[in-house]
């Protein structure tokens, strides 16, 4: 009885998070962007709380957050906002040194260390994204390919455990993460590549992405996706095996903290995005 509570549990959690990020993509640019800003916002505190124990609220704890939004809403257009989020966010760096000059906590160069670790790593790929949204919103009239990547994760991650529960017999990297296989690896790959090109062969707002021969196209991003996702996994993996914990909050029941459900995102964004550049120009040139 108590696993299935559990069960229900994690399904309902998971079903609110997926159906929250299908409706922030639906929303558009905007949606993205708002998308964008709650994770990275809950992600970064997150991020401070599990490296340093309950110094995730506080003055300091709400001053970093400011700064992620600022970097995430940094690719907002200027004439949308009074002052471009971007130099909000040097204000905020400026800052930051400044706190650190004064402060008398033990170590703050570490501290500050760490919050910087925070905005590359987490608030910097929120930033691609809305970028991102905002281009194809603006290029090809929808923002819903930005959905296709959560789908090819999901499908991805969903492949390796399925493949990985069946057929796993040879560790990935047991020294990271003791539960994945490369026979988990594999079928993640397959599905995300079957996936990808799926959402190319299919003639919707998805795929909405101006370049030649959009199956091979989504195919290679369903590649891409799903080596970023499984090296974006392992990274999360490697933070919170040198911190001896387990998960990275417990903010979804069931699953975890906001980082266990985006650690995938956090490399599959940059990483499409530079495949995205390389095959536009590739197209050009061959």
């Amino acid at each position: 009885m108590l696993d299935a509570k559990k069960t229900a549990v994690r399904a309902a959690s998971g079903a609110v998070y997926v159906i929250l990020i299908i409706l922030a993509c639906m929303w558009g640019d905007l949606g993205v962007t708002l998308l964008a800003g709650l994770l990275g916002a809950l992600g970064v505190s997150e991020f401070r709380r599990m490296r340093f124990a309950g110094a995730a609220a506080g003055a300091l704890g709400a001053y970093d957050v400011a700064g992620a939004l600022a970097l995430i809403f940094a690719p907002i257009p200027s004439p949308y906002v009074p002052v471009p989020f971007a130099l909000a966010w040097i204000l905020w760096l400026i800052g930051r040194m400044i706190i650190t000059v004064f402060s008398r906590r033990q170590s703050p160069e570490k501290e500050y260390a760490v919050d910087m670790a925070s905005q590359l790593y987490i608030a910097l790929p929120m930033a691609m994204m809305v970028a991102m949204a905002i281009f194809l919103n603006t290029t090809e009239g929808s923002s819903l390919p930005i959905l296709s990547l959560f789908v090819m994760i999901w499908v991805n991650d969903t492949g390796a455990y399925l493949f990985g529960s069946i057929f796993g017999r040879h560790k990935l990297f047991e020294r990271v993460s003791p539960k994945k296989s490369w026979e988990g690896f594999w079928g993640g790959l397959v599905c995300a590549v079957a996936a990808g090109v799926l959402i190319g062969a299919t003639d919707s707002p998805m795929a909405a992405v101006n370049v030649r021969c959009p199956i091979l196209f989504w195919g290679i991003a369903g590649l891409v996706t799903s080596l970023a996702s499984t090296f974006g996994d392992l990274f999360e993996s490697v933070i919170k095996r040198n911190l001896h914990i387990k998960d990275s909050g417990n903010l979804i029941p069931g699953h975890g903290g906001i980082l266990d459900r985006i650690d995938s995102l956090l490399m599959v964004v940059p990483a499409s995005l530079l495949y995205y550049i390389f095959y536009r120009i590739l197209s050009e040139i061959i």
